[in-house]
């Protein structure tokens, strides 16, 4: 009897599931990953092509498609085409389909981009930034200056975290205070459950865990580190970055700097300390050691210096 054939959607939706609960993906991993095979979707529908029937040569006329008709970007159309690889191995594993219209197919190439980071003098621009309080507005919607100050200091601290932990954004709003080991009110480390469901301990640098653990004093265990309230909610990430480009603005440094520019920029400066690639990995919570390559731009300096020991 022949096995009737599944409904893409329905299959988009099981994946998608799959993803979520048995890998750990992130609701905005999955939301990514839902959009990408909704536009595959779509083309194959105006196409007049099964899912199931599809084959590598679809898929290159998928990808000039996109970048002729819609103009997406490589890096864009590479992305999705991973989407598109991970959603048919799935696939092929359920028996869903018999082929890979993927695997063989060409496409676009990652284009290799230098990671932006913030040098030193920027990083400083951008702390004294953060922590002034003599530009701060009289009122805004009825909120008290004390009020503002709080919200000032509660970002503060929190780019702090990520340019000494190298955490991603969402990784560090959903830190509760009992993730973070205190020792003589210094914080020592922060432990992380990251991509995966991935978990992983970070340590502090000293400086930095001091005024972390003061920070911490008088908060509840299961409290999240950068709750709005006591008991209550963190910001969420949108408006971290909205209030890093405000800072950003205000410090005068002219770049595109986000939360994961400031992780860019924690790995950068471990990188000229001398770490090795294999433990920038293990603290940024990089599955893939390749992940970790782009942080190989180093100063012509430190790399005179690896040069003059051979």
């Amino acid at each position: 009897m022949e096995k009737k054939a599944v409904d893409f959607w329905q299959a988009r939706k099981d994946f998608l599931a799959h993803l979520h609960y048995a890998k750990g993906y992130s609701q905005g991993t999955c939301y990514a990953y839902n959009s990408d095979l909704g536009i595959w979707g779509r083309w194959l529908e105006e196409a007049g092509k099964d899912w199931c029937q599809a084959t590598h040569a679809d898929t290159e006329k998928f990808v000039a498609w996109q970048m002729r008709e819609r103009g997406a970007k490589a890096h864009i159309v590479a992305r999705r085409s991973s989407c598109l690889g991970s959603f048919y191995k799935w696939a092929m594993k359920n028996a869903l389909v018999e082929s890979d219209p993927i695997y063989l197919a060409d496409k676009p190439k990652r284009p290799y981009r230098i990671p932006v980071w913030l040098e030193k003098e920027e990083q400083q621009a951008l702390q004294e930034a953060t922590q002034r309080i003599d530009n701060l507005p009289e009122n805004i919607f009825g909120r008290t200056q004390e009020h503002i100050k709080a919200v000032r200091r509660r970002y503060d601290v929190l780019f702090g975290l990520i340019l000494n932990s190298g955490l991603r954004i969402s990784e560090a709003l959903a830190v509760k205070v009992r993730d973070v080991r205190v020792m003589n009110g210094i914080a020592k480390s922060v432990r992380i459950i990251g991509k995966g469901n991935r978990e992983r301990l970070v340590p502090l640098p000293e400086a930095f865990g001091q005024v972390f653990g003061a920070w911490l004093q008088g908060r509840e265990g299961d409290d999240f580190v950068f709750a709005k309230a006591p008991g209550g909610k963190p910001p969420g990430p949108h408006a971290a970055r909205a209030y890093l480009r405000r800072l950003i603005e205000r410090a005068g440094i002219d770049k595109p700097v986000t939360p994961h520019k400031l992780r860019h920029t924690y790995a950068t400066r471990l990188l000229e300390s001398g770490a090795e690639l294999v433990d920038i990995q293990a603290l940024l919570g990089h599955v893939d050691l390749s992940t970790t390559q782009i942080y190989t731009h180093v100063s012509e300096e430190r790399m005179a210096g690896v040069v003059a020991k051979l």
